[in-house]
């Protein structure tokens, strides 16, 4: 087939006009007009204007006919709303057990693709009343045996919950376990899958910094490294298996480390905390486990940190101390959607309910129905930071895939202290 360009045409339809409007002039003036007037187009500067496509897949959206630049603006919001029973041996002059609402987040990002390989991404926390850098990088991706690579204020490749996103978490807040999760430092992180996408490996090093990205600290360095695989993968994703392991290799900043969690509510207080704990190194493990079938889904994570002690006057300890912690869940889908995953990143996707709410006059969304057992324990040797158990189950109502209702009730037991129990609602929509 042949193709014409508009230039062509254009200059096609210039020759037509020019012939039809000077029949009586001789043909070498008119080829002479009609060559000036091409050279005059041709020396004329070119405008560096792209058309750009606005269109809507899960937020705003936004391409170029070639889509050699791709766009996408987006943003989140949570808030929650937690009605708060404690014991009163938990309470102190510091510490108080209250019912409350807070927006647990507030973000907004814009993100995408220029000239196919180049890739970028700006996010903005706005909930603590100052803006925080959230995962900001420019990068690369498509490069030989590498695969993605970008550098900027990253998530530390670990955890499979960590990884996945707070927008397609099940629960309000993520298990336990999510203490050890160091989230964003400034850094680079490669990533690529192999298998047939069916397995991914990714590696980062980074250095702790504060909310702004800035660090200063002689210490802080941390090497993560993850590996995943998806040996169950059919039903056009209805039906799969992951498997994961990833480690972190942490030096402290300023040689202390600390670990620390609520009892998965935001509006609750600090429940365990080891403080300052002086140490040289941290070596982070964990395993990750998550298969669905169909509406029925169960998930499992364990780590575990290996903190090698440094003694000093106020902490005369040497040695080594293990903390861990666990988490496991189900859930069901009462109106038989499941959970998406993409088995290329070892992440899970965004829920899609079969019939979003007012759809065709008639549409419920999607009803899911979960529980979830975890536990931290932060007491080992001359650490002592408490032993927290958490029994959790909720019930989440998917009105439309970017809007949901999170509901649930938490019983959290710090051992030889006392308990919480805590009631708790999420309103959520991301775009």
């Amino acid at each position: 087939m042949i193709r014409f360009k508009r230039s062509h045409l254009f200059s096609a339809l210039l020759v037509a006009i020019a012939i039809s409007a000077h029949a009586d002039t001789p043909a070498s003036d008119r080829i002479a007009a009609l060559e000036a007037r091409l050279d005059r187009l041709e020396s004329a500067p070119v405008r560096d204007g792209i058309p750009l496509q606005v269109y809507w897949q899960d937020g705003i959206r936004m391409q170029s006919p070639d889509r050699a630049i791709q766009l996408r603006l987006g943003g989140r919001v949570q808030q929650d709303f937690a009605g708060i029973d404690a014991s009163s041996s938990l309470e102190d002059e510091d510490t108080r057990y209250s019912s409350g609402t807070r927006f647990r987040r507030a973000r907004l990002y814009i993100g995408g693709s220029l000239y196919e390989h180049a890739i970028f991404n700006l996010e903005y926390e706005f909930n603590s009343g100052e803006s925080l850098l959230r995962t900001t990088f420019i990068g690369l991706r498509n490069v030989p045996f590498l695969g993605t690579v970008r550098v900027g204020r990253l998530l530390e490749y670990y955890s499979f919950e960590q990884l996945s996103g707070n927008n397609f978490h099940t629960f309000g807040e993520r298990g336990l376990p999510a203490a050890f999760n160091n989230y964003w430092a400034n850094g680079v992180g490669i990533h690529n899958s192999f298998l047939d996408g069916r397995a991914s490996w990714a590696i980062g090093a980074a250095r702790r910094t504060d909310g702004n990205g800035t660090s200063s600290s002689e210490n802080g360095e941390n090497i993560s490294l993850r590996l995943t695989a998806a040996p169950v993968y059919a039903q056009g994703g209805r039906q799969w298996v992951h498997l994961g392991a990833a480690t972190i290799q942490r030096r402290p900043d300023a040689g202390q480390y600390r670990v620390f969690s609520r009892p998965e509510s935001s509006v609750a207080p600090i429940m365990v905390d080891t403080e300052g704990i002086p140490a040289d190194r941290v070596n982070l493990g964990g395993l990750e486990f998550a298969a669905t079938r169909g509406p029925l889904s169960i998930q499992a994570e364990w780590h575990n940190a290996r903190v090698s002690l440094r003694e000093e006057e106020e902490f005369p300890h040497d040695g080594s101390a293990n903390l861990s912690g666990f988490y496991v869940y189900v859930s069901y889908f009462l109106t038989g959607e499941h959970r998406a995953y993409n088995p290329a990143t070892g992440v899970l996707g965004r829920v899609r309910p079969h019939a979003n709410v007012g759809a065709e006059g008639r549409g419920l969304g999607a009803w899911e129905l979960a529980a979830r057992y975890s536990e931290l324990d932060l007491n080992d040797g001359p650490v002592e930071g408490g032993h927290l158990r958490n029994a959790t189950v909720g019930l989440n109502w998917y009105l439309n895939p970017n809007m949901k209702v999170m509901g649930s009730y938490i019983r959290a037991d710090l051992k030889d202290s006392g308990s919480a129990d805590i009631v708790q609602a999420r309103l959520h929509f991301d775009f």
